[in-house]
């Protein structure tokens, strides 16, 4: 759980700035790791032989560990946000250079 905690922090000012690519695989990783840690804590609660502490304490786990992975949600669909964003930017700029390298192929083609 700690793990979940740790990995759903955004990077911190110490750390190398990561690309958007590897911060989206990242986090994928984490909320697949979480949506298993939630139905591992379903499956343990759904057996009749826990004590009313243990099945309080799960439902406490099973809590954050849906919040945090709600947080990781949203902060992949903002990473996917803006990798289409860099896309567009990076199709634009090659667009741009093919037109105008066309445009310098016709003026100073004079066969």
């Amino acid at each position: 759980m700690a793990n979940a905690r740790e990995n759903s922090s955004a990077t911190s000012s110490s750390e190398p700035r990561l690309t958007v690519m590897t911060e989206l695989q990242r986090l994928e990783d984490t909320l697949k790791d979480s949506m298993h840690r939630v139905e591992v804590i379903e499956k343990k609660l759904t057996t009749k032989l826990l004590t009313m502490e243990s099945r309080e304490r799960l439902e406490h786990e099973l809590e954050l560990v849906k919040e945090v992975l709600q947080k990781n949600e949203k902060r992949l669909q903002s990473l996917r946000k803006e990798n289409t964003k860099t896309f567009m930017i990076a199709a634009a700029v090659v667009f741009a250079i093919f037109l105008i390298y066309g445009l310098y192929c016709t003026i100073t083609n004079t066969s």
